[in-house]
């Protein structure tokens, strides 16, 4: 049974006046956090299990704080009885390290702050549930405090099951299989309906104009990405960064956009030597996709006009200074950080797994060799040094971590000068930092990192073979 989205309303303070309409939830929050403070204080004079280290997520049994009276539960939670609260915690704790979310932990309050891959947040609260509505039980509430509702209730179920004691580790990893299988078979449907899109009569001649067609709304749609960007409205550039996420992606918008898309992110133009009349009247070097790109991925935000954001502090983004005077916008400049992480994985994934249709006549080496110097040039900064720098900072941004790890790997790949660049910057002493980080917290950054360090210790084994 579906959970309904359910936002907690606003209620009037029992002691204010009646245009008070503070929300009752952040008075309970403040009356209970020096009860709580002061029981994980005492929590934490006392030895802990070896079983217990090894969570996320310490809650003890007698330190959670009672449901209020008038407080209103939201519908997605869940009364667990069986269950210590330590075994909750625990198990919950688990599951987002299964499901690749990251959690900000308060083990005094009882509370977990989540924050998935697709930006959605999560609050997570453990109360001691009372009589008569509650007795003899811990509750479990899950909020939804930003993002998507339909993504949001995916992961609630998850997370309320693991609070039961219901979810399954393996059956998530087959549903996640499954969900990859299915996204391959879509893209080689997409690009099978392509090639045979002009079936028929007249096959010979249609195809052609089909394949133009294709191409010149693949085009279209880049165009409309690029002004977008360049729009000062946050939900336009917002709009526009998730439009290029899609264009890069085979497996929704097909391999012949996601190639023309590719081609523009990592060359600047839609057009390689190969084409002949395509991409008339289209010129991806005024758009300026490949330099909003890079001035997120390095700076993290965008100019005034969508181009280079370089008015400010060059390292003030390393801990999330652009714009951090403002909360919106630095959460706007965040989300927009990642999905720029994003579209560089992707492209990057695209030339790895289609080099030959890419490149063109030239080589995935020449082109990702390109691709790193024109953004040393660009920007001033080397772009292997940034995304190391992200892979350093996987403890507080796994999800930038893990896209940063992706584009790594892919460059190493495919540029012999950046495996070399890697081993100057002592790449695998950082990858090696953010592996322990996904085995503890994050499963998919652990792939990713794992994936990472065999492809540069594969490097280092076929130089140490040449020079030998």
């Amino acid at each position: 049974m579906g959970l309904s989205p359910h936002r907690p309303r606003p209620l009037v303070s029992l002691g204010g006046s009646a245009g008070d309409t503070s929300d009752i939830r952040a008075d309970f929050e403040a009356a209970g956090s020096a009860a709580a403070a002061s029981a994980s204080s005492a929590a934490s004079a006392s030895s802990a299990p070896d079983a217990a280290r090894a969570t996320n997520w310490l809650v003890r049994e007698g330190s959670l704080r009672e449901v209020p009276t008038y407080y209103p539960l939201e519908k997605s939670s869940r009364f667990v009885q069986g269950s210590t609260t330590e075994e909750i915690a625990a198990q919950i704790s688990e599951c987002c390290r299964i499901m690749s979310v990251q959690g900000n932990f308060d083990h005094g309050t009882a509370t977990a702050h989540l924050i998935t891959s697709e930006s959605v947040e999560i609050q997570v609260t453990l109360w001691h549930g009372t009589a008569p509505q509650h007795p003899d039980c811990v509750v479990v509430e899950a909020q939804r405090r930003r993002g998507d509702a339909v993504c949001f209730h995916k992961y609630c179920r998850h997370l309320l099951d693991a609070a039961s004691g219901t979810f399954d580790p393996a059956t998530f990893r087959r549903c996640e299989e499954r969900e990859a299988v299915l996204y391959q078979k879509s893209e080689e449907l997409l690009s099978r309906g392509a090639k045979g899109g002009a079936a028929g009569k007249g096959e010979a001649a249609a195809a052609p104009k089909v394949a133009g067609a294709d191409h010149e709304s693949a085009l279209l749609a880049l165009e409309i990405a690029a002004s977008l960007l360049k729009k000062d409205r946050m939900d336009a550039r917002q709009l526009g960064m998730e439009s290029l996420c899609l264009l890069t992606d085979p497996t929704r918008s097909g391999i012949e956009t996601a190639l023309i898309a590719s081609r523009v992110v990592l060359t600047g133009s839609p057009r390689d030597d190969d084409d002949v009349d395509g991409g008339e009247g289209f010129d991806g070097d005024d758009w300026g996709i490949r330099e909003a790109i890079l001035s997120l991925v390095q700076f993290g935000r965008l100019g005034e006009d969508g181009g280079i954001g370089q008015d400010f502090d060059s390292d003030s983004d390393e801990e999330g200074g652009a714009g951090s005077g403002n909360p919106d916008e630095k959460r706007h400049n965040d989300r927009l950080h990642n999905l720029a992480l994003a579209v560089l994985a992707n492209s990057l994934d695209v030339l790895e797994q289609h080099s030959r249709r890419l490149a063109g006549s030239e080589s995935p080496s020449s082109v990702a060799d390109a691709f790193l110097s024109d953004s040393r040039e660009m920007m001033d900064r080397d772009l292997l040094s940034t995304l190391l720098a992200k892979l350093g900072n996987a403890s507080h941004k796994p999800h930038d971590a893990c896209l940063s790890a992706q584009c790594l790997r892919s460059l190493c790949e495919a540029s012999k000068e950046a495996r070399r660049r890697a081993r100057e910057l002592k790449a695998k002493q950082i990858v090696q930092t953010a592996l322990d980080v996904g085995r503890r917290t994050h499963v998919k950054l652990e792939t990713k990192t794992e994936r990472l360090i065999t492809t540069l210790t594969k490097a280092e084994g076929d130089e140490a073979q040449q020079q030998g």
